[in-house]
């Protein structure tokens, strides 16, 4: 059991919270703090307990959210006598979520669910389950926002670290000529088939940056043995600053 205390100055509580309950710990998260001792009791990682002054459940934990200073210690192997709940930290979390106010996205293209297999165990509306189909049919969030559910369910999934922004990887290639085709230009088969992976669905162009800066979009196929090269056929080199030996950043768009 430990009694040195740590500062929410400088942890995110949440993430704090989540990182013992993913590790199945069992014990009691106390929060010190001038308006009163916020406690969090686990048990092998699920909820059972939580206080704040008069405040129990997740009015409790909502209060500390909306503003969350203090000092910490996590009590290892103790158990509330008379618990209140049984409930996952995701249960507890969206609910006490609802009762924060709403803020801007800190993105507005595609999004990304970081955990599928906990995001199913959720229960959702039919309209909550659009708009997770949605999400994964790559719709930016801006064209979702403009409802006020959907952007307070969208901010939810963020603070939980669920919903991250979609990123797809950036590929150094160098530029290399090719009479192979005529159209398009060939990147390697593996290349391809990760970008279809990060932004799911099969490429169909390019974003090329040179060392001028400039950027070119040209559409792609893939190659077979292409290894780091970029091919592109002469007709297509010409209508761009790039030259052969190049190296140049491409990515999916």
């Amino acid at each position: 059991m430990t009694k040195s205390t740590a500062s929410l100055e400088t942890f995110d509580f949440l993430e704090l919270l989540y990182l013992l309950s993913e590790q199945g710990r069992s014990g009691v998260l106390s929060v010190h703090r001038p308006d009163g001792q916020f406690q969090a009791w686990l048990e092998r990682g699920r909820v059972r307990h939580l206080q704040l002054g008069d405040d129990l459940g997740v009015s409790a934990l909502a209060r500390l959210m909306q503003d969350p200073v203090g000092r910490f210690q996590f009590d290892e192997g103790v158990t509330h006598p008379r618990p209140r709940l049984d409930a996952t930290l995701d249960e507890v979390t969206l609910e006490a979520l609802e009762a924060l106010p709403v803020r801007e996205l800190p993105f507005d293209g595609p999004g990304r669910i970081t955990s599928p297999e906990r995001v199913s165990r959720m229960r959702w509306s039919l309209k909550e389950l659009d708009v997770l189909k949605m999400i994964e049919a790559q719709k930016p969030v801006s064209d979702l926002v403009a409802d006020p559910e959907v952007k307070r369910m969208l901010l939810k999934l963020v603070r939980m670290g669920l919903l991250v922004a979609r990123r797809s990887r950036t590929a150094r290639l160098v530029v290399t000529v090719t009479r192979q085709v005529r159209d398009v230009v060939l990147v390697d088969e593996l290349i391809m088939r990760r970008w279809k992976e990060d932004i799911v669905r099969h490429p169909q162009f390019v974003a090329i940056r040179g060392d001028s800066g400039k950027v070119v979009s040209l559409p792609v196929r893939a190659g077979s043995n292409l290894t780091t090269q970029l091919m592109i056929p002469p007709e297509l080199l010409m209508r761009t600053a790039l030259r052969a030996g190049e190296s140049v950043l491409v990515k999916p768009v």
